[in-house]
């Protein structure tokens, strides 16, 4: 009897303490980023021992604690911890293992102090064409893509003062303004639309080679020569700016949360900090979701809080700012609410962020269970939106873009799936994309009666793209037919201050014709017209291979024509590329066939690489795994979705 009382007593206990490690583990899943809930998974999938893996949860929860104790091992971690400052009195974050915060950049580095100026451009000296372009752009684009405090910065402006405002920042915020006016003064071509802006965005670029420290403003003023690279076709050079001002904003440690009781930031400089990081957030995944690129900052990185909502500053009106006689228009006048929108565009850029990594950086199996997860993701950010954020009979135009955007990333989310139907769901994703497709285009015209396109924000323009290579799909549909005539006609009219639109249009045009569609009259027209405004390519496609193609070699691959461009006589010119099965052409859709997608639908191999054939894992075409992951093919070829050889569109550009 006592024997069985003391076994049974070590079952008790053996029990109590795998509860204990599983509601360790649970707790831990609950609470934990994707990235430490990730991690977890993997060592239960490993088979590895409850109570390791809940000593390693408990191990990691603790590490704070033991570093707070005054201890030589402490007082190291704190330190390196910390943000330093250097003599401009910028702040940088250093990592834990770089030491650089115990001496920052010295007394040999020149001082740049925030110095009054009389003058913030050498451009012009018109007060009322400088005060017009100001207008503008704070009407059309600063709402959306808010990168700076506007009350800072028109504050510092008026006083001389170079905190928050810098002749960078000032000349690269004219530069975009000046492609929302038709006054000629402000073109470096008086009959070329196209050169608007030139002269101040050179001398932006001019101070930024001068001086290209990292500063708040100049993360600012990057951000806008991006935009305004991108809304003039020059891709290359707008993603390189991009580039720049997200590596700028890390050095800065922008994206990170600071103690304001141990901090030497000001409420007001901690609060400018949140505005201009979570505005380069949103603008950079914005910028990766066109592009079809990785994010330059995962979600899980940041920990810096959202801005603080000011109630008198959510309540100051907004109105369109016309650029004809500068008028603005009362009966469209409404509360900005700029900090609400702000915060749920950096929410739903985290689900987007979140997305992009899943798209091109994946680390999970891919299911149909985790694409209705982010589905539902998306379907509750639109169902929490507040009343003063959600649709009514006169929106204004930058919550216009926002409900577009999201319509766009829910199309773009389903669309690489349009030959598949889920298991064990009603939702189709051809129903999905063709619902936003059409959702998009009841806002643009709501959009185009309110406010015009000729003030409209740049990202727009993909926008209607993407939701025209749903119309042509669907084509000879009256609607699909009537909407993508709307489109195009609206394209042509964003052409005259967005160049980028011309492509779009030649983008639309070749695709109809690989497809064998008969376009609507005023498409054609619209074919006519851009191929009339011929724009070079950027070096950069929008996830697909740039490659020159014809009537007589347009079934060539990359490789081929490629090769035909260079000296076969080059070291590595023998050298053939490895064949494989061309089996996943057969499973996600893509109007531009060379764009790189890759989704795991199993996980992938340790050894091999992230291509899509291997984390598919099809390449003997196992049908039975993609029914596994809760996909099947849909019944009956589309022509369009199953035409072999499709032509890359971007390739005649």
């Amino acid at each position: 009897d006592h024997r069985r009382k003391g076994a049974l007593k070590r079952d008790i206990e053996s029990l109590r303490e795998r509860n204990g490690a599983l509601g360790i583990i649970v707790a831990a899943l609950r609470t934990a980023c994707e990235l430490e809930a990730s991690d977890i998974l993997h060592q239960l999938r490993d088979d590895e021992d409850l109570e390791v893996i809940a000593k390693s949860i408990g191990h990691t929860a603790k590490l704070t604690s033991v570093s707070d104790s005054r201890s030589f091992e402490g007082d190291l971690s704190n330190l390196l911890g910390k943000p330093g400052t250097v003599p401009t009195g910028e702040t940088r974050h250093f990592g834990l293992t770089s030491l650089l915060s115990f001496a920052p950049e010295g007394d040999d580095v020149p001082q740049r102090a925030h110095t009054p100026t009389k003058s913030w451009t050498s451009v012009t000296q018109d007060a009322e064409l400088v005060g017009h372009l100001m207008g503008l752009y704070f009407c059309w684009l600063h709402l959306f893509y808010t990168l700076f405090s506007r009350e800072c910065f028109l504050h510092d402006m008026a006083c001389g003062r170079t905190k928050y405002c810098s002749t960078l920042l000032f000349n690269s915020l004219l530069a975009f303004a000046c492609s929302y006016t038709d006054r000629p003064i402000v073109r470096s071509d008086r009959l070329d639309a196209d050169t608007a802006g030139d002269y101040f965005f050179a001398e932006a670029r001019r101070l930024l080679n001068e001086d290209d420290r990292s500063t708040m403003t100049t993360v600012q003023a990057l951000a806008i020569m991006a935009l305004r690279e991108a809304s003039c076709g020059r891709a290359s050079s707008g993603f390189h700016y991009s580039g720049r001002c997200l590596r700028m904003a890390l050095d800065l440690g922008l994206h990170l949360s600071s103690d304001p009781r141990i901090s030497q930031l000001s409420t007001t400089e901690m609060e400018v900090r949140k505005i201009t990081f979570w505005g380069c957030f949103v603008f950079d995944t914005a910028w990766s979701f066109c592009v079809c690129k990785i994010p330059q900052i995962p979600r899980a990185a940041i920990t810096i809080q959202q801005p603080t909502i000011v109630e008198p500053l959510e309540n100051k009106p907004w109105k369109p700012y016309i650029d004809q006689d500068g008028s603005d228009q009362d009966n469209l006048e409404q509360p900005c609410h700029t900090h609400r929108f702000m915060q749920k565009f950096s929410a739903l850029t985290e689900i987007v962020n979140d997305t992009l990594y899943m798209f091109y950086a994946p680390r999970e199996r891919f299911t149909s269970k985790r694409l209705l997860g982010f589905y539902g993701r998306y379907t509750r950010w639109f169902q929490a939106l507040p009343e003063c954020l959600q649709l009514k009979d006169k929106p204004s135009a930058q919550l216009l873009c926002l409900h577009m955007y999201h319509h766009t990333v829910v199309l773009q989310l389903f669309r690489p799936f349009l030959k598949a139907d889920l298991l064990d769901s009603n939702v189709r994703p051809r129903d999905i994309c063709t619902q936003s497709a059409e959702g998009i285009s009841s806002l643009l015209n709501t959009y185009r009666e309110l406010y015009g396109l000729r003030c409209s924000c740049p990202i727009i323009m993909h926008i209607v793209m993407t939701a025209s290579t749903i119309h042509l799909l669907n084509l000879p549909s009256p609607s699909a037919s009537a909407s993508l005539a709307q489109g195009i006609s609206d394209l042509r009219v964003m052409s005259t201050n967005h160049s980028f639109a011309r492509r779009c249009l030649r983008i639309i045009k070749t695709l109809g014709v690989k497809w064998e569609i008969e376009l609507p009259e005023t498409v054609q027209e619209a074919s006519i017209a851009a191929r009339a405004e011929t724009l070079p390519p950027s070096p950069i496609s929008l996830g697909a291979t740039l490659c020159s193609s014809s009537s007589t070699d347009s079934k060539r691959t990359p490789i081929q024509c490629r090769q035909s461009m260079t000296d076969m006589h080059l070291p590595f010119a023998d050298l053939r590329p490895v064949s494989v099965q061309p089996t996943t052409e057969d499973l996600l859709w893509s109007p531009f066939p060379d764009q790189i997608m890759p989704m795991p639908t199993s996980p992938p191999d340790a050894n091999g690489g992230m291509e899509i054939t291997s984390m598919l894992d099809l390449t003997s075409c196992d049908w039975d795994q993609y029914s596994h992951d809760g996909f099947r093919m849909v019944k009956g070829k589309d022509p369009i979705l199953w035409q072999d050889n499709m032509v890359d569109p971007w390739a005649t550009v």
